[in-house]
């Protein structure tokens, strides 16, 4: 003998009268928005560490803006010894007795060296903040500007070792060329106006401007006419050039790096 299940009914929907709010469920609370719940792990997860590529991700930024930082911080501390006024000489005529003596600690410390590193720090610094405010759309860990070929950075590095060896070993009435106050302000100039240049231009072109050159016109792609393109036909390229020559005309300039540039 069977029994059937007893079977149960709704009732009767409740009666809303006109005009009143109906009830909805709430929802999520702020700490739920806040901390959603993560879905779980499919499969294996992999660790990826920083400064190993140049991935965009956000390690990757956090430890290249902190290392950038630290040597234009370092290196802008360490150029302030240049006002002390013996890393200076106004005359060709002038004796060579008068600069800090040689040798290669005195060679790494000095302040030429920090203005140097400060500056190229500083560069690369503003070329991926500028793309940040000015063009977020094309923003990624590439926006330093670091991953643009090997032979950047051996030019950099060789010339860095070359201005060490000479500033510790060359002869004194040789080195004090190296010295002369006026190409220390002629650099500075440059390398200022060019850097000014560089930014104004990537800020005029905001979302037409990027670091990889175009082979194609895109129907996204304007030609910019204001700003400092109003009276400037390329000035990106051209600021990057004063910069880059401002560095060779500053004391840790010498024969062979302009060439390699």
């Amino acid at each position: 003998m069977s029994v059937d299940p007893p079977s149960y009914s709704p009732g009767p929907e409740p009666v809303v009268a006109a005009g009143a709010a109906k009830l909805t469920p709430p929802g999520p609370s702020r700490a739920e928005r806040l901390n959603p719940p993560s879905a779980p792990l499919q499969g294996k997860f992999t660790i990826s560490y920083p400064l190993r590529s140049f991935a965009s991700t956000p390690h990757n930024v956090a430890c290249i803006a902190f290392l950038l930082g630290g040597l234009w911080s370092l290196g802008l501390a360490s150029a302030v010894g240049v006002f002390s006024g013996k890393h200076l000489i106004w005359s060709p005529a002038a004796d060579a007795a008068s600069l800090p003596p040689q040798g290669l600690v005195n060679a790494l410390f000095s302040p030429f060296l920090g203005f140097y590193l400060a500056s190229w720090a500083f560069f690369h610094l503003l070329e991926f903040v500028v793309t940040s405010m000015y063009n977020p759309g094309k923003l990624s860990v590439s926006s330093y500007l670091l991953d643009n070929g090997s032979q950047y950075h051996i030019a950099h590095a060789l010339g860095i070792t070359e201005f060490i060896l000479e500033e510790a070993f060359l002869p004194a009435e040789w080195r004090k060329y190296k010295h002369l106050g006026g190409m220390a302000l002629l650099g500075l100039v440059l390398v200022l106006g060019g850097q000014l240049f560089r930014s104004c231009a990537m800020i005029s072109a905001s979302s037409n401007f990027s670091h990889i050159v175009a082979t194609t016109k895109l129907p996204s792609h304007q030609l910019v006419k204001t700003g400092i393109y109003a009276w400037s036909r390329h000035p990106s390229y051209a600021g990057f050039a004063w910069w880059a020559i401002g560095t060779q005309a500053s004391p840790v300039a010498h024969d062979v790096r302009p060439v390699r540039f």
